[in-house]
């Protein structure tokens, strides 16, 4: 493993003690069986699972990020009453592990590496040779590092994929049995993502994760014939455009091929010869060239007959596509700034020994109409986001997305360039009929690549492939669309906003190709040469958590693994069937049958699927699709919470950053309980990245330890007096504990720290600042609440306090306490507001005036008519949020004997609008500033008075006296 000296410095024997408490309860834990949840018909059941990880390494920092999340509402669940079941398997489908292994085979440094950075001796590096290997070495690892980080799992239902775990295999064997039943499976030829390296689909768990999501995408190949008798065929995704195609760009520094495609000579990159040869073509490579050969020749313009010419582009990407790009300046960004950077230098292009004025027939031609953007879009979209330069690929990115996505959507293609037939129409509504109209014409075919580059684990470079006698599951199909559409309108978002996302990504999904071959995974029930690939066999897996317990464990229930078929499945998900028959065929008893039945029903649905953002446009929308068509409505899932990825010190995190943490290095380092609420702390919900902090964590562990020192030696102290202030702490417990209950509801557990923590720590220290010795009982609640607040981030440190303040209970079994909302005084907590405004202006005043000459400090408190007159300025300014004219409106109202010195104070309150959020009752704020005379005093050292406005007639700055922010008198 990597060097710990990266890591800040941590205080070891604090971390110590601290990790001596994990592991006692953790071993307390286990030893009672306290996450082991079975049905409980008495309480109400709460479901909640994450994505069983890939098992190809240790858990690093960014799986600990998410999976912490669903411990914390694993434990505030069972806080509030809920029997919970959190249970863990682990992913082995895919390539990855078989293409780790074979690259361990072959002697691949960099794999061997990788394994031996995590610790793994060289000797036995080689048995990393074999997958299976892989497998059962990495869940046993998972289960150590989640098991240290105090997950709260019930490990009897623990299980990982393919067929070397026989009964899951035939679990999801019996699912996709299921869905060819119900027609939602079909074969046949489709386009996929393709690694040419070991001749597989790639799906998203076969790539890095920077490369999740993208997709083949359809686009057209215009065909330019050369007069030198080659094609240049140039790949667009704007066919509509060709219309305005004045030149043909090549990168004049690449290679490309003359390939025989089709019967014709094409000229293009290699890239895209490979591409067209696995989509169906026939290609035969004649000869290689640079494009700087093709600079100077002229072709047709299909569709115009103009003749244009072939001119050299440094922006072409020779490797994507075809390599050959037709030009459109007016409505092409990137064509418009290689243009101009042509014409800035025209004697470019006597190095081609081409004549500069070539150029002077290369014009922009105007085709589609889009208000705001003048008679050549591309030119304004390049002068807005000041691109000088066609290197400039970012701005020149996101000025393309602007233009193409605005013309498609409301630009009106012009009449006098596409005839009656489309003009006058907007894009979006004839790009199908031009792109038939051009592939009748023989000018053009349809084409399948990739928007951007995709690279497989293998670190090959992968392209689009047309599949035959392919698997696939018909997403594209209407009626299981619907159902998904119909799922989602009925389940909760953490955020709310992902909503729309889930429903659109529904919609966009075409058929999806199911299966792979020569892989780790489940054999196709009905065709074994195909394995489903790893996002296609990780869709209702939840369901097998249910009966796991009794199915992985044949030495104690007696399931013949062997004798297991559809009868189980189908009578104990779908209650289909006998329970007498499926009992005999397994040889075990109806009870037995009967109970996973009962189980099942007890925990499905799925309360609540906790994921990174990266399973959001895979996984999460398999994940409902899939229950749609296997599962009646009351079985479908309730909820999906989704958080960013971590990065640590405010970078991604990365091994060549040197600030990759596995988790176990994190558990070495500062323990389970710094390291979860340092996790728990880098963000909320949402799909912004959280930050882990190293430093955060090095001081966590002494904000942990001192924790327990205060409350274990502090819990019974205090006096039996009760004081204005009491009410007060008391109020912001209170408000504190509804706040925190909300927010963990959200999972927004940053937010829950900073308030149930940080603030509620500030307050208390207030508190003791403003009252010296706390009251008994006070301290005791705020003590209990702490410490339960805590529990479900920092469950350690949380439960072994409970213990030595002498609860006698587990804090883990505690119920989570209800906040008393007639505890809960806006008002009072406003006064102390005003307690701490006023200090802060005495501490003021008495660094720009000499102590020695100070006597005592007068308070003066307005008179009663101010806090009429506020109320009613207040009052209008809330209504319509203008305080000139809520003032205006307050002094028409007010008593005319006050109007006078009501106007002198005008300007103060325009000034000061603080005052109308802080306006408690004159009798509130009176006491409560008499309440505080004692700490004014203190922090002081001076005699402190309370006096009204008519008690200070004599000092003339009593007349400035405000409510919530009375006059101070130095005398």
């Amino acid at each position: 493993m990597a060097s710990r000296d990266r890591f800040p410095k941590v205080d070891e024997r604090k971390r110590d003690f601290l990790k001596s408490i994990e592991a006692k309860w953790q071993r307390r834990w286990a030893e009672l069986g306290v996450f082991e949840a079975d049905p409980d018909p008495r309480r109400p059941k709460f479901f909640v699972t994450f994505p069983y990880p890939y098992i190809n390494s240790y858990p690093h920092l960014g799986t600990a990020y998410t999976v912490l999340r669903v411990d914390i509402i694993a434990r505030f669940k069972r806080m509030k009453g809920y029997n919970v079941l959190f249970a863990q398997g682990w992913h082995a489908t895919g390539g990855p592990i078989v293409a780790a292994a074979l690259r361990v085979r072959e002697g691949d440094p960099k794999q061997i590496g990788i394994l031996k950075s995590m610790g793994i001796s060289d000797e036995d590096v080689e048995k990393f040779k074999d997958p299976e290997y892989w497998v059962r070495f990495f869940s046993k690892g998972f289960r150590e590092d989640f098991s240290r980080y105090g997950l709260s799992i019930d490990w009897r239902r623990e299980f990982f994929t393919t067929y070397l775990n026989p009964p899951y295999n035939k679990f999801i064997q019996w699912q996709y049995t299921l869905l060819r039943k119900k027609g939602l499976i079909t074969k046949g030829s489709h386009p996929v993502v393709w690694c040419p390296k070991e001749k597989k689909v790639v799906g998203d768990h076969d790539r890095p994760d920077e490369y999740a999501g993208v997709s083949p995408e359809e686009v057209v190949i215009v065909k330019f014939r050369g007069e030198d008798g080659l094609t240049y065929p140039c790949l667009t995704y704007r066919p509509e455009t060709v219309w305005g195609a004045v030149n043909i760009w090549v990168n004049p520094d690449a290679e490309y091929v003359i390939a025989e495609v089709d019967g014709e000579k094409w000229v293009l990159g290699a890239y895209g010869a490979e591409e067209l040869a696995d989509q169906g073509h026939s290609v035969r490579v004649l000869g290689r060239v640079r494009g700087a050969e093709f600079v100077g020749h002229y072709a047709l313009n299909p569709v115009t007959g103009w003749r244009v010419p072939v001119l050299p582009a440094t922006f072409v990407a020779h490797d994507t596509g075809t390599g050959v790009v037709m030009s459109v300046p007016a409505h092409a960004p990137f064509d418009w700034v290689a243009l101009e950077d042509l014409k800035r230098d025209p004697h470019f292009l006597d190095r081609y020994n081409v004549d500069p004025s070539i150029l002077d027939a290369v014009q922009p031609v105007s085709l589609i109409e889009l208000g705001g953007y003048g008679k050549y879009p591309a030119e304004t979209v390049v002068r807005k986001y000041g691109v000088s330069y066609q290197g400039d690929r970012e701005r020149l990115e996101e000025a393309t997305r602007e233009v193409y996505s605005k013309e498609f959507y409301n630009g009106i293609l012009k009449t006098e360039v596409y005839g009656e037939k489309w003009g006058g129409k907007r894009v979006y509504e004839v790009k199908e009929d031009i792109i038939k109209y051009l592939v009748g014409l023989g000018a053009a075919l349809r084409h399948y690549t990739l928007p951007r580059p995709v690279y497989c684990r293998c670190g090959a470079r992968t392209h689009v492939k047309i599949v035959k006698d392919q698997w696939f599951l018909r997403y594209s199909d209407r009626e299981w669309k619907a159902k998904a559409h119909k799922c989602i309108d009925s389940m909760v978002f953490l955020p709310a906003e992902l909503k729309q996302e889930f429903h659109r990504l529904v919609d966009w999904y075409e058929d999806w190709a199911c299966t792979h071959e020569r892989e780790l995974g489940t054999p196709l029930p009905w065709d074994e040469k195909w394995v489903l690939e790893s996002l296609s066999d990780s869709t209702i897996y939840m369901a097998y958590y249910t009966i796991s317990k009794y199915l992985q464990h044949p030495e104690v229930y007696g399931i013949d693994w062997e004798k297991l078929d559809n009868s189980l499945f189908d009578y104990v998900f779908l209650g289909i069937g006998d329970a007498k028959e499926v009992s005999r065929k397994l040889g075990i008893s109806t009870e037995l049958v009967e109970k996973m039945r009962e189980e099942f029903l007890y925990w499905y649905p799925v309360n609540l699927r906790v994921s990174g953002k990266d399973l959001v446009p895979n996984h999460l929308v398999f994940f409902i699709m899939h229950h749609v068509a296997i599962f009646p409505p009351e079985h479908w899932p309730r909820g999906i919470a989704i958080n960013g990825w971590i990065n640590v010190a405010g970078e991604k995190m990365s091994k060549s950053k040197g600030n990759f943490i596995l988790l176990r290095e994190a558990l070495d380092y500062w323990g389970a309980d710094a390291t979860r609420l340092t996790s728990a702390y880098a963000g909320n919900t949402g799909l912004d990245d959280g930050n882990f902090e190293p430093e955060f964590a090095s001081r966590a562990v002494d904000l942990l330890y001192e924790w327990y020192t205060f409350a274990v030696e502090n819990y019974g102290k205090g006096d039996v007096e009760w004081k204005f202030i009491d009410k007060w702490f008391e109020s912001v417990l209170n408000r504190t504990l509804r706040y925190v209950e909300e927010e963990y509801e959200k999972l927004n557990t940053k937010n829950v720290i900073t308030e149930g923590l940080f603030n509620l720590q500030n307050a208390f220290k207030w508190y003791l600042k403003r009252r010296g010795t706390p009251n008994r009982e006070l301290l005791k609640r705020f003590i209990e609440l702490q410490t339960l607040i805590l529990a479900p981030i920092t469950p350690h440190i949380a439960e072994e306090v409970w213990e030595k303040i002498g609860k006698g209970t587990l804090i883990v079994k505690e119920r989570w306490p209800e906040p008393e909302a007639a505890k809960i005084n806006d008002e009072v907590e406003r006064a102390e507001r005003i307690v701490q405004k006023v200090l802060q202006d005495i501490q003021e005043l008495l660094r720009v005036i000499k102590s020695e000459s100070i006597g005592e400090i007068a308070i003066v408190l307005p008179s009663r008519w101010k806090y009429d007159f506020l109320n009613m300025v207040n009052q209008s300014f809330r209504e319509h949020g203008k305080v000139q004219q809520a003032i205006r409106e307050a002094l028409s109202k007010l008593d005319r004997r006050y109007q006078k010195e009501a106007v002198k104070l005008v300007e103060v309150i325009v000034k000061n609008t603080d005052v109308l959020d802080l306006l408690v009752s004159p009798e509130i704020e009176e006491q409560t500033l008499r309440d505080a005379i004692r700490l004014y005093e203190e922090v002081t050292g001076k005699r402190v008075r309370v006096l009204s406005e008519e008690e200070a007639r004599g000092a003339p700055k009593a007349r400035q006296a405000l409510p919530a922010r009375p006059a101070i008198i130095i005398q």
